[in-house]
Order: C-alpha cells, then structure tokens, then sequence
C-alpha cells in the first residue's frame, strides 16, 4: 500500500464519531468499514493569511502538525497562527499517519516520485495521483470512497 496521509478537522471527526463510520483509541482512529488505521497528531490546516504580511512560509493550502508549527516558531491559538509578520486562519485537526494493517507488513518506499509542473486530472483523484505518481490501487479508491461518502 502507498502510504497516503490525511488531514481531518476536528467538526469532521467529530461528525464520523456520531454515525460510527470511524473509532478512536488513544492516538489511533480505525476507519469502521475496511479496518484503515491512523496515528493521529494534532494540526492544523492553513486557509488564508489575515494580517497582511504575506505567506512568505507558503503555508496556505497546507497541514503542519503542531510540533513542526512549535519548530518554525508559529504560535498557534484556536483557529489562528501568528508566524513571525504573518497571521493566518487555520482549521484545527489532525494528521494521520497510515499505520499497517494488521497482519501485514509495513512496506517502506525510499522515495516517492519526482513530478515537475501543476498536478493535472479532471478531479481529485486524478490530480492527487499525477501530483504524487501514484497508479490507481482499489484500496486507495476504497478509501477515497469512504471519505467522500460514496459507497
């Protein structure tokens, strides 16, 4: 399996939590109709910049957890992070980190592709694939499925 993180806001999860479409034990969410597995850590997803100090970060379109925000000296408070002159609006969250599963082993690619220029596809899928180079996988389509809520 390629290894495909994910980003879920803290509204949506609680969402999946109240229609039982996922659990959560400590740090790992399992995705209740194929048994997925994530580490989750807390992040955020950046919308826009606020303040008028420009994105030179370029965080914008982007999820860091908040470790990594902690070492680049962001200060992150609800739906806000202030980074050095700039002051985003952020989405609060999590990351998830595939986790292998059970009874199988955990495969380890050295590097993903290498891909020049904008993704390109007629949707998601597609743009997603040619962005990472990725082939077409059922259990990635299965995945993209669940989470768009398409069975």
């Amino acid at each position: 399996m390629a290894e495909h993180r994910l980003f879920v806001s803290q509204e949506t999860l609680d969402e999946w939590l109240s229609v039982e479409r996922v659990s959560v034990d400590g740090d790992v969410l399992t995705l209740r109709d194929d048994t997925q597995r994530f580490r989750l850590k807390t992040a955020v997803h950046f919308l826009s910049e606020v303040a008028g100090g420009g994105d030179d970060a370029m965080l914008i379109g982007k999820v860091k957890d908040v470790e990594v925000l902690a070492a680049m000296g962001g200060e992150h408070v609800s739906d806000s992070v202030i980074l050095n002159d700039s002051a985003y609006e952020v989405v609060e969250g999590f990351l998830g980190e595939p986790l292998p599963r059970e009874g199988t082993e955990a495969v380890v690619s050295d590097a993903l592709p290498k891909h020049e220029g904008p993704p390109s596809g007629s949707d998601l899928e597609s743009a997603a694939r040619a962005a990472t180079g990725d082939a077409p996988s059922d259990e990635v389509d299965a995945l993209a499925r669940f989470f768009l809520g398409q069975r």
